[in-house]
């Protein structure tokens, strides 16, 4: 079998089809007299024979174990041995190729459906350059293992073929280096002028880029295209060939005015809320920020949670964290305690509140000023030692809510699981997967944790180590102060993580007032079930329960309805950033995310872009 294909040389469908999408697009600019680099094709049938003895390929990659087999497969495609003769025929290739011992070339992928303008892939698949001959192999190994990579599974199974239907080849021509490199895109039915794009060091000379738009309008007559492109001084030679759609200004998010207070900064809370909030969420924060005097304010728009500092809120010194926790702490309960079984919701609405405004403005500013001191003082000291590091894995409900979950993701069989997850509920039973009255409890529905994966463990630093690198980076004589720092803000960082619990189970207790009126509306058939109450707006399901303003089946049905649309209309069209201006527009600098759960997932990811 001969596993090389030249691209002047292949006349027939068959060649066709074995060379992949790119190496057929570098063809269509030959034929059109524009400068390519000559180039050979690596068939689909390496490809296949490297996986011939692998495991098979799951059809889809939601489900269970389909990871696992992926990996499976990389590994053998890894581990497979060439087809007799393969090195041998690729070696004289390339010398054909570029028969200089110093020559450079560009290894890359060449999918089927690479110039299909449904399945360009642009940065899905592998492509290397600049490879020296030796390291061809190699290369065109690591190229065909980048087809299995389960995001390229993923985008090819979007688009046709499932399995152990994909297939790969790969395209090899000669390195060409250039003084700059970029991209060139024309759709006539909708632009005036060829887009030509470069790096932002690039130096494009003007023959070049003359050249680049004549051959862009040329190609661009037998409909909208882009090209690939590498130029030297005024010389170009063009590399790839691709259908293309003219961007569509994207929408402003349609939150951005009712942001817009007077210069003010209000953040997504992505962190917490990255998800709309259901109508009865958004009115428990539409209640306590009205109610409670806290450092900060929250506003609910177009489904998603902002925040923004309070200036006429004051800061207070509130002391020792720990002393403000066990204070609240102890008033929490009390106040948690006057809850009966069929408890108002008023009174459940008056206890969320009273807890809620102490915890936000003197428990949580305690234990962010015993953070922020001890950073203070190492920075004063000139210490060079990072402060998170000092506080990780501090002994907490937090650590102890990981350790019954690791319980759960390493049971070895389901009498052991079912155990641990009793255990984790018993514990954490009042939390939900999600910060809304709306999300069921893990005690209500625990089918969530029995989903929880192995994760890498959390970094934990005793606090005798804690100290010791403290003190190693501080001078002796500020070393005592700066281990009393350190106790604070370690009891701190327990502080902000142990306040979550009962949080939750003030939160559960309005949910579970909400059910009793859900409840007492579905008895009156008002509502089809008592879960619709969460779909409702707070504010209507109040007056209804203090009798102020019954509802009716109309109001209600028009309600839910509302709603849900909004609420599909939000999850469609998220804010922008995590972040968003008063005039609508993106924050600038960089976007940080953090760890939110252990293992793998395969899902779509939504991309929204500014307007």
């Amino acid at each position: 079998m001969t596993f090389c294909v030249w691209l002047d040389d292949a006349n027939t469908p068959d060649a066709d089809l074995r060379m992949g999408g790119k190496a057929r697009s570098l063809r269509r600019l030959a034929a059109a007299g524009l400068p390519v680099p000559r180039a050979f094709a690596i068939a689909t049938d390496l490809f296949a024979a490297l996986r011939a003895n692998g495991p098979p390929l799951p059809p889809t990659l939601d489900g269970a174990g389909a990871l696992a087999s992926v990996d499976e497969a990389l590994t053998a495609l890894a581990a497979a041995p060439l087809p007799a003769g393969f090195e041998r025929e690729l070696a004289d290739a390339l010398s054909r190729l570029a028969p200089q011992g110093d020559a450079r070339f560009s290894v890359r992928s060449s999918g089927a459906l690479e110039d299909r303008a449904d399945a360009l892939g642009a940065g899905i698949f592998l492509s290397r350059i600049d490879v020296a001959a030796v390291d061809v192999a190699g290369a065109v190994r690591a190229v065909l293992a980048a087809a299995l990579a389960p995001g390229a599974l993923a985008y090819v199974a979007s688009r046709g073929p499932r399995g152990d239907a994909v297939v790969m080849a790969v395209l090899v021509h000669s390195f060409v280096p250039g003084d700059a490199s970029g991209t060139a895109a024309f759709d006539p039915d909708s632009e005036a002028e060829p887009r030509v794009e470069l790096g932002a060091d690039d130096a494009l000379a003007p023959e070049a880029r003359a050249r680049i738009v004549a051959a862009t309008r040329q190609l661009a007559r037998d409909g909208a295209c882009e090209l690939e492109w590498v130029a030297t001084g005024p010389d170009v030679t063009f590399l790839q060939l691709r259908p293309y759609r003219a961007p569509t200004r994207a929408r402003p998010w349609p939150g951005a005015a009712a942001l817009a207070d007077g210069g003010a900064l209000w953040t997504w809370d992505a962190a917490h809320n990255p998800l709309p909030l259901s109508p009865a969420q958004a009115g428990l924060v539409a209640f306590v920020d009205e109610r409670c005097r806290t450092p900060f304010r929250q506003r609910v728009v177009d489904g998603y949670l902002f925040w923004r500092p309070e200036p006429s809120i004051d800061a207070v010194d509130v002391g020792d964290a720990s002393d403000a926790f066990r204070t609240w702490a102890r008033d929490a309960e009390a106040a948690l305690a006057t809850l009966s079984s069929e408890a108002t919701l008023e009174a459940a609405l008056a206890v969320f509140a009273a807890l809620y405004e102490p915890l936000f403005s003197r428990v949580q500013p305690a234990a962010r000023g015993a953070r922020d001191a001890l950073a203070a003082f190492v920075r004063a000291q000139g210490g060079k030692v990072d402060v998170a590091t000092l506080l990780g894995g501090v002994p907490s409900l937090a650590t102890a809510r990981a350790a019954r979950a690791e319980a759960i993701a390493t049971a070895d069989d389901a009498g052991e699981r079912d155990a641990a997850v009793a255990a984790y509920v018993a514990a954490f039973g009042d939390e939900a997967p999600t910060w809304d009255v709306a999300a069921p409890t893990y005690a209500e529905e625990p089918t969530p944790l029995r989903a929880i994966a192995a994760r890498a463990p959390r970094a934990s630093v005793l606090e005798e180590d804690a100290a010791a690198r403290l003190d190693a980076a501080l001078p002796a004589a500020a070393r005592a102060e700066g281990r009393a720092r350190l106790a604070a803000a370690r009891d701190a960082a327990a502080v902000s993580e142990n306040d979550d619990a009962l949080y939750a189970r003030a939160q559960t207790a309005v949910r579970r007032a909400l059910l009793r009126e859900g409840r007492r509306l579905h008895s009156a058939n008002v509502l089809a079930r008592a879960e619709d109450v969460f779909w409702l707006p707070l504010a209507l399901v109040r007056a209804d329960a203090r009798g102020d303003a019954p509802l009716s089946p109309a109001l209600v049905t028009h309600e839910l309805g509302a709603a849900r649309r909004a609420h599909d209309d939000a999850r469609a069209a998220p804010p922008p950033l995590p972040g968003a201006l008063a005039d609508g527009g993106p924050r600038t600098g960089t976007v940080r995310g953090r760890a939110a759960s252990g293992g793998r997932a395969v899902g779509r990811v939504h991309l929204h872009e500014p307007g």
